[in-house]
């Protein structure tokens, strides 16, 4: 029987990105039964690499937080094959080397457009305190987008060698002055939440004088602060397919004479558009708020009168102001959320369908799976083997 070839992960499981990476590399790993895949399952300060799989890899998989390896443990892997995930690759005697990483000018132009929707003039920057090539990228391709179309971005650099105390209060007093209403854009999440929560303070008005956007869409930030964060979500889990795809090719090629140097972009999956940027009244924002509710419960046992209770309305008004607003009624968007909870768990996992159903909020499996069929026009199975 012919062995199967082997590919190691190294990536820190403790961010969202890396594991949408990781399940991308995985959902192509099950439908290739000539690779296995191997988790690093230790923390990186804990990690030898000669623990895994005997000693010898076909190809390396590895993050930053795994980057400082001894070139013995390179050696004594063998692995023809290297991928650098979001860091510079390090010497390490492989023929094929790539990098995958965020592609930051299409971030960057996901976040101008999203805020030139909205009708704004000011726009704003947050990076990270310590200086980070990402960050910078980001933000260089906004302010380039933005000076296309004339408009002048505003960032926030704090002081040199200043206590985070004084930070805070430099960062407050930049808010405070930014022209308004100002479209910010956070180079993360963590850093997006912040800004929220030096409004909230200084009592600046989210998002009637500054909307909010961050990058990554982690949803144990982004959907439990008030208002939710809107963000970015770049394309990981596309990646992490695009990665293993690469290992797949690269292994198949005849050996190289000298080192092969290749780069794989991770694109943007979506804009998650949450509270923090949609500026509503009335109607428009108890339907704003609808949907929230609806996104976070989908798969819990919600209907139309809980939906109503959420956002503090009659259902009648609920059901007339979504019409309005959105042109669809309650129950299709509810029924939409968990199709498309569903079809990412299809596609992810081998649960059987009946399984998918229920997780996903249908009390009726068999009645899913019918109108599953009725708007996709396969059935849940054809679906999950296309």
């Amino acid at each position: 029987m012919k062995s199967l070839k082997k590919m190691l992960v190294c990536l820190d499981v403790r961010h969202t990105a890396s594991r949408r990476v990781i399940g991308g590399i995985m959902r192509f790993v099950a439908t290739h039964p000539a690779w296995e895949a191997q988790l690093a399952e230790a923390h990186p300060s804990d990690l030898a690499l000669t623990d895994f799989l005997g000693g010898s890899v076909d190809a390396l998989i590895i993050d930053e937080s795994y980057r400082i390896i001894p070139a013995e443990d390179f050696a004594a892997l063998c692995p023809r094959i290297a991928v650098f995930v979001n860091t510079p690759p390090v010497h390490c005697g492989c023929r094929i080397v790539a990098t995958a990483r965020s592609d930051e000018r299409a971030i960057a132009l996901a976040a101008k457009e999203l805020f030139l929707r909205k009708k704004l003039a000011n726009f704003a920057f947050v990076a990270p305190p310590k200086p980070a090539a990402w960050s910078e990228a980001r933000k260089r391709f906004f302010r380039a987008a933005l000076k296309e179309k004339s408009f002048k971005l505003h960032v926030f650099t704090p002081a040199d060698g200043a206590s985070l105390q004084a930070r805070t209060a430099e960062f407050a007093r930049w808010l405070d002055a930014l022209p308004k209403p100002c479209g910010v854009w956070a180079a993360c999440d963590e850093l997006a939440k912040r800004v929220l929560d030096v409004c909230r303070r200084r009592k600046i008005p989210v998002p009637d004088q500054i909307q909010i956007l961050g990058v990554d869409n982690e949803p144990y930030i982004c959907e439990h602060t008030s208002p939710s964060l809107s963000s970015i979500e770049p394309g990981f889990e596309a990646g992490g397919w695009e990665v293993a795809r690469f290992v797949d090719a690269a292994a198949n090629e005849k050996p190289a004479r000298a080192t092969h140097r290749a780069k794989i972009a991770f694109g943007v999956s979506c804009v998650v558009e949450r509270l923090s940027t949609m500026d509503l009244n009335g109607s428009a924002r108890h339907v704003a708020e609808a949907c929230e509710f609806i996104r976070r419960n989908a798969a819990a046992d919600i209907d139309i009168p809980a939906v109503a209770a959420a956002v503090r309305i009659s259902r009648r008004l609920l059901e007339r102001n979504f019409r309005t607003v959105t042109g669809r009624t309650v129950l299709d968007f509810i029924l939409d959320e968990r199709f498309r909870r569903a079809k990412k768990m299809l596609k992810e996992t081998v649960s059987p369908v009946e399984s998918v159903c229920r997780f996903c909020g249908f009390r009726s499996p068999s009645h899913a799976m019918t109108i599953f069929r009725k708007r996709y026009g396969l059935t849940m199975t054809e679906y999950r083997l296309r």
